[in-house]
């Protein structure tokens, strides 16, 4: 669907930052949202087996990329990893501000002279 580095956050860098257990509990925890039904066409075996490089593979090309974002941050939040929600948000508003930026218009005072 969508590769990794289309991500408004380095998903991977936050899940190698989980624990062997955390990493388990989170493969457990992004299966229960609401749009799950899209991961019942993974193998439960493949994610189980996968680390965090090939979740984050096996996420973005099953699923809509603002979905892997929003369920991401939900299952941190879950998992008591507040800073890793806070450091995914805090790379979201940076990308979005580069973003604006590139598109930003100029302003009227260094509009060229005619």
């Amino acid at each position: 669907m969508v590769s990794s580095a289309q991500m408004g956050f380095n998903l991977q860098a936050l899940l190698e930052q989980l624990s062997q257990d955390e990493l388990s509990k989170f493969k457990y925890l992004i299966t229960t949202f609401s749009l799950a039904h899209e991961l019942q066409k993974i193998p439960h075996k493949e994610v189980d087996k996968a680390d965090g490089k090939q979740l984050v593979e096996i996420l973005t090309s099953h699923c809509d990329s603002y979905w892997v974002e929003m369920a991401s941050l939900q299952v941190f939040e879950k998992m008591h990893r507040m800073d890793l929600s806070e450091r995914a948000k805090d790379e979201v508003r940076e990308a979005a501000l580069k973003s604006f930026n590139k598109r930003k218009p100029l302003s009227l005072g260094k509009l060229p002279h005619l």
